[in-house]
């Protein structure tokens, strides 16, 4: 039987700032209907996605002695994992993808390199997924942005956004901000609507063709946090746990480790979270790391098609705990973003950087008090 702790905070100093939030605020916009297509998907029994396994090597060992020098090797800066030195400079596509129950599964959502998970109205989450190692040729379904995306998105400085849309205000706000707006609204024909989803959970977009529309950046992006080395990759982590539950609201989140695939296997509403591959087969999402960033969320005036009230993250600036899940363990330490166009930072309780075990990462930016621990048995 699990021992279960719940996550207080109290004393997190969340320092976001009354006007921004105002101007912030916006509304689940209508989508409008592109083409139609439908594809079908595969039917075999889900299996762990788990490419990027912790063990693989990441750094050359500067000590080796060899008489030839080793080949240095190149890692795609969002993953820590070696790639093909051409894709170092691959754009950066971020994507909103829906998490309602008629939206499960989604479309290449394994292949995010990051994902943060945001809560949305009555008590859902969403995604914003950013890839930029490996680009899928489809993705979906792509919903409408958010408050939250805003800070979220400015740090990854120019990156692509296909989105599905929202309010005026919200559009108009993306032009002031140095997000690359690869919406629904400016590439109609890149999107299409599955006639075997439901609405508003059936837009599709042919991701392969929207990073068509950057050229290669001049420099690669930069790590958001340091990676652990091959020699590291098994450390022990700060404290071994089974696992952690997420109550959202109406959407609840389970992780549990799995030691064979090294990875975080993510359960949704008592059912194994999967995704559809590229062959069409659902395979079980996991990923290597996961971050609780606990948040505080404040209400907006603005409502959604049911009138519900938006929820909007205040993420732009501040400070708070944060627990990083790794190694198959816990480490407690701390998040801070010093303003809008740097990325949160996330260090232990000496002020260290935690290095993240080489693969996939989502941030989940979890309300206070929504997390419990489930430790070991005894």
């Amino acid at each position: 039987m699990c021992c279960i702790a719940c996550a207080a905070d109290t004393k997190d100093a969340y320092n976001a700032d009354d006007k921004q939030n105002q101007s912030y605020q916006t509304q689940s916009g209508v989508d409008s209907t592109t083409t139609t297509e439908s594809r079908e998907y595969g039917s075999k029994a889900p299996e762990i996605s788990n490419s990027d396994a912790s063990d693989s090597p990441t750094t050359t060992n500067p000590e080796q002695t060899s008489e030839e020098p080793s080949e240095i090797e190149t890692l795609a800066p969002f993953r820590g994992v070696p790639i093909n030195p051409e894709d170092l400079l691959s754009p950066r596509l971020a994507l909103k993808i829906d998490n309602a129950p008629t939206a499960l599964p989604q479309e290449g959502l394994q292949d995010a390199d990051i994902v943060f998970e945001e809560l949305v109205e009555g008590g859902l989450t969403r995604f914003l997924a950013v890839f930029q190692s490996k680009i899928p040729e489809f993705v979906g379904p792509i919903r409408s942005g958010r408050s939250t995306d805003i800070p979220l998105l400015m740090p990854f400085d120019g990156a692509l956004f296909g989105w599905s849309g929202s309010n005026w205000a919200f559009r108009k706000l993306l032009e002031t901000v140095a997000i690359t707006d690869v919406g629904l609204y400016r590439n109609p024909s890149t999107y299409w609507r599955q006639s075997e989803r439901p609405s508003p959970s059936n837009l599709w977009v042919r991701s392969s063709q929207l990073v068509e529309q950057a050229g290669s950046d001049p420099l690669p992006p930069e790590p958001l946090w340091p990676f652990e080395s091959s020699k590291q990759a098994n450390a022990e982590p700060t404290r071994p746990i089974e696992g952690i539950e997420v109550d959202w609201g109406s959407t609840k989140v389970s992780y549990r480790w799995d030691t064979k695939r090294k990875a975080w296997k993510r359960v949704q509403n008592g059912n194994t979270h999967t995704a559809v591959d590229a062959e069409g087969d659902e395979v079980a999402l996991a990923q290597q790391n996961v971050i609780i960033q606990f948040t505080k969320y404040v209400l907006t005036n603005e409502e959604d098609a049911n009138g519900s009230r938006i929820p909007l993250g205040q993420v732009s600036e501040g400070s708070g705990t944060a627990w990083i899940l790794k190694n198959g363990g816990i480490v407690e330490g701390r998040w801070s973003k010093a303003n809008i166009t740097v990325h949160a930072e996330f260090v232990d309780q000496a002020g260290r950087a935690i290095a993240m075990s080489p693969g996939s990462t989502w941030i989940l930016l979890a309300p206070r008090d929504s997390v419990k621990v489930l430790e070991l048995d005894d």
